[in-house]
């Protein structure tokens, strides 16, 4: 991420997580007891990536809401090819699963439940 603060905040309000705190150059937020994201400007360009990230139900749905009030688009699709799942969730396989761009156009993910396998419709075509 190019700006560690912007992310950080970012994925805070993202994911209902407690204020980030600075840690040395990085700033720090922490996911749950064991799990923290740290935060700091590369020294280069970074290529965008896919992260993903398992949530509650709850969670889940508070972020959808969120996105659905706010507009910020999300997709069952994610590599983005099928314009007709845009502001869908995608329930192919397990669980419930969106993806959406963040920071620096990463390809964020949130879902419900782990992958068993890659659902057949998630598969590169």
């Amino acid at each position: 991420m190019s700006d560690r603060d912007v992310a950080a905040r970012y994925f805070m309000g993202l994911l209902d997580l407690r204020e980030p705190w600075e840690n040395g150059f990085f700033q720090s937020v922490q996911l749950d007891d064991s799990v923290v994201i740290n935060f700091a400007a590369p020294p280069v360009e970074v290529q965008p990536q896919h992260y993903a990230f398992l949530v509650s139900d709850e969670l889940f749905d508070r972020i959808k809401s969120r996105f659905d009030s706010d507009g910020t688009p999300y997709t069952a699709d994610p590599p983005g090819k099928r314009p007709s799942e845009v502001g869908e969730v995608n329930r192919d396989g397990t669980g419930r699963r969106l993806y959406f761009l963040g920071p620096d156009k990463h390809m964020l993910e949130v879902l419900t439940a782990r992958y068993n396998d890659v659902p057949h419709r998630s598969r590169p075509q």
